[in-house]
């Protein structure tokens, strides 16, 4: 691959067997992206979960502390419900057999989301996520890899239970969305105040003073627990900063206040970071929306180092890709233009459920590939197997033709 020369790759726990000894399933992840990686630079956005667990972290005094990973299909638990894990499990499957199966649905969900299951009952502990992050750099190296290691962080309550973002911090977290078909609590509005917590924090050994903003709390932690575990940064996940995903009819009423806290948040992080990578993951809508709907400014953009112009099928408005990924090149930020084949988290499979947008996806990569910097994709899907090798091939050939 000549230019683009970045390749992007999300990859999460479900590709190991056992995740305290995870040697063969870096090793089989590099083999399988070999020639995606030969020559490039590589970015692999680890994904234990959904940021819950970079919240969480108290510091190097946790290291044997655990957290839930995603390691579900369509998790979408709303304990609010009252409703046990298993009841809202049996509930949404019967939902999925009902519409699916007997049915016949074939779009939107739940058909994308698939049904709901635990595909592992394995814990993770910090210290064998340190080990799995080692792993990967060790493993890079010995293959003369150029490599950035990124964690992922997630505004909202998708792929796993979250501690902080439901139980801690409700009060910052109380909006609601889509995980699997049903709408669960735990969206981080970063512009609102947190109460006081005396618990502490690897960024906040001291707790968080009441009145503290949610934007400043993330901001502070998410860059102490990159320090902590030697990370190259961060990917902030769906639009984070950002409220009301994926439509701006979504978007909250945008006023001075809320503009000023996103901008603190944005500002705040890459004042924290350093020279630490800050990727952020668009809303699928053009940069003149981001800014008149969501709040969105040139200082924000100027403080990231890549966005991820983000085109998956299951959310994406076919026309805006192209005025998208046109506004984006025109930032400070490196450009990163995603493609899709699986998902990690959900069951759809782009390259069988969705050939329309699988294909356009593919024929504006390559009439625009020279406004991006990169091409990103998730390398494995929600069962922990990888893309499979036809599929990269065809997508991998419209970058060196």
């Amino acid at each position: 691959m000549t230019s683009p020369h970045e390749v992007c790759l999300w990859v999460t726990p479900k590709i190991f067997d056992d995740l305290r000894a995870p040697e063969d399933g870096v090793a089989a992840f590099f083999d399988h992206h070999a020639e995606w990686i030969d020559g490039n630079d590589l970015t692999i956005v680890f994904c234990a979960g959904n940021g819950d667990h970079v919240l969480d972290w108290r510091g190097p005094d946790g290291l044997d502390d655990t957290f839930d990973w995603a390691r579900y299909n369509a998790y979408a638990w709303d304990p609010d419900t009252g409703q046990t894990f298993e009841t809202a499990m049996r509930n949404h499957n019967a939902n999925w057999l009902d519409r699916v199966r007997e049915g016949g649905e074939r779009s939107a969900n739940p058909y994308s989301a698939g049904p709901m299951m635990v595909l592992s009952e394995q814990e993770l502990d910090y210290r064998s996520l340190a080990h799995i992050y080692a792993t990967i750099r060790e493993e890079a190296q010995r293959r003369s890899v150029r490599l950035r290691l990124l964690e992922y962080l997630e505004p909202g309550p998708e792929f796993c239970r979250s501690e902080w973002k439901t139980i801690r911090h409700p009060e910052v977290a109380a909006a609601r969305a889509d995980a699997g078909g049903h709408e669960i609590p735990g969206l981080i509005d970063v512009t609102l105040p947190l109460n006081a917590d005396s618990r502490s924090y690897a960024g906040w050994p001291d707790g968080i003073p009441e009145g503290t903003l949610a934007g400043e709390f993330v901001a502070r932690q998410t860059a102490a627990f990159v320090a902590d575990f030697a990370l190259d940064g961060v990917l902030l996940g769906n639009q984070f900063g950002l409220l009301g995903f994926w439509n701006p009819k979504n978007a909250p009423e945008l006023t001075v206040e809320r503009q000023e806290g996103i901008r603190r948040f944005f500002l705040g992080l890459r004042d924290a970071m350093g020279d630490r990578q800050i990727y952020w993951m668009d809303s699928y809508w053009r940069a003149d929306v981001e800014r008149d709907v969501w709040g969105m400014t040139d200082e924000c953009y100027d403080a990231l180092d890549a966005i991820v112009v983000s085109t998956f099928a299951v959310l994406v408005e076919r026309t805006e890709i192209i005025p998208n990924l046109q506004s984006k090149a025109r930032m400070r930020a490196r450009t990163l233009y995603a493609v899709d084949f699986v998902d990690p988290w959900y069951a759809y499979r782009t390259h069988l459920d969705d050939i329309r947008s699988y294909q356009y996806q593919r024929e504006v990569l390559r009439s625009h590939r020279d406004l991006t910097d990169g091409v990103t994709f998730f390398a494995n899907d929600t069962f922990g197997q990888f893309v499979p090798r036809e599929r990269l091939e065809e997508t991998r050939r419209l970058l060196t033709a």
